[in-house]
């Protein structure tokens, strides 16, 4: 095991501790550096994680790159701050991992796939699941289907925020100033893997129903490929049991949750049932964290899994999406 590298978080939502628990249980990594708006609240958070009095907290970005120390920055902020806040990391030298969507769109997407190129520094976003052994379950055991006609894909899942907004309060999670709503932040779950496992599909058909403040609530996301389609629902103000299909003449598999990859059973077409599901950590980030070492101690610029080129296929699709549905955020008018 290579010297474990200084990590360096920015933000303190809730999926921050899992990505720290990750990161240092992967062998890795060490937990360096918080950056939090408030040096108060990441104070609060260092103690209520009970994180080492040594790991530094900052408030201001330009000074955390200024820390030699800081190796690698997660950052998981706002789906509007990523491109700043990745284009700074990448010029101070820094590999960076960025929570998906790793930008708002595809103009921002490409320019800092090219920074990093230039830079000749490694850029990731995060999605984790396609690391997960119950994705490359799925992926052993496609050919068990025959041929596919069909796949059904969902990820619906009332927000914690969204009675603050039901009371009129502002949650950063329906605000379109920070480019979030239900297709970039719970529909992407569907697509990263279907593009994954199928690659572009030849046409997107996409509609969405609107909050007041904006932003899309829920909607169904059409992929159509030459001899099948891809049936995509998401939601961020209802709920549903999450289980996604792909569907042959063979067979059906079946995914317990798109965003965890927990659960996995295959069902032949005489309706016999038989759970392929392999152990997964109960922290699923840990096979990102473990991936992200592994390139990183590899020389790697890029993941051969979450490729720029799979990035910049999704984002493709979710310009379309919004397009098609009139999802407008700030950063695209820049």
């Amino acid at each position: 095991m290579p010297k474990k590298l200084n990590l360096a978080v920015v933000g303190t939502n809730f999926i921050v501790p899992k990505f720290i628990e990750a990161a240092e249980r992967s062998g890795f990594f060490r937990l360096h550096a918080i950056l939090s708006r408030k040096l108060q609240s990441g104070h609060d958070f260092r103690s209520s994680n009970n994180y080492e009095n040594s790991v530094v907290i900052y408030d201001q970005l330009d000074q955390m790159l200024r820390d030699d120390s800081v190796q690698v920055v997660y950052l998981a902020s706002p789906n509007a701050l990523h491109f700043n806040q990745a284009t700074a990391c990448i010029r101070a030298g820094k590999t960076v991992v960025v929570e998906k969507p790793m930008a708002s769109n595809s103009r921002e997407l490409k320019a800092l796939i090219e920074l990093a190129a230039d830079k000749n520094v490694f850029l990731m976003d995060g999605m984790k699941t396609l690391f997960c052994p119950n994705f490359q379950a799925l992926v052993a055991n496609l050919p068990r289907v025959g041929r596919i006609w069909q796949c059904n894909a969902t990820f619906s899942k009332v927000s914690s925020r969204y009675a603050d907004y039901l009371l009129g309060k502002n949650p950063n999670t329906f605000n379109p100033a920070l480019s979030n709503g239900s297709v970039m932040d719970l529909g992407i779950y569907c697509l990263y893997p279907f593009v994954q496992l199928l690659g572009s599909p030849q046409a997107v058909h996409a509609c969405a129903d609107f909050l007041d403040s904006g932003v899309d609530a829920a909607g169904t996301v059409l992929l159509k490929y030459p001899d099948f389609h891809v049936n995509i629902t998401h939601s961020k103000v209802c709920s549903t049991a999450n289980s996604s299909e792909i569907q042959g003449e063979e067979g059906t598999l079946v995914i317990g949750n798109i965003s965890t990859f927990t659960g996995l059973k295959f069902i032949d077409k005489s309706g016999r049932e038989t759970d392929i599901s392999v152990h997964q950590d109960t922290n699923d980030m840990l096979y990102l964290a473990q991936h992200l070492g592994e390139s990183i101690a590899a020389g790697l610029k890029q993941s051969p899994v979450n490729s720029h080129e799979l990035s910049t296929k999704v984002m493709r699709i979710l310009d379309e999406v919004r397009a098609q549905t009139g999802l407008r955020f700030p950063a695209d008018e820049m």
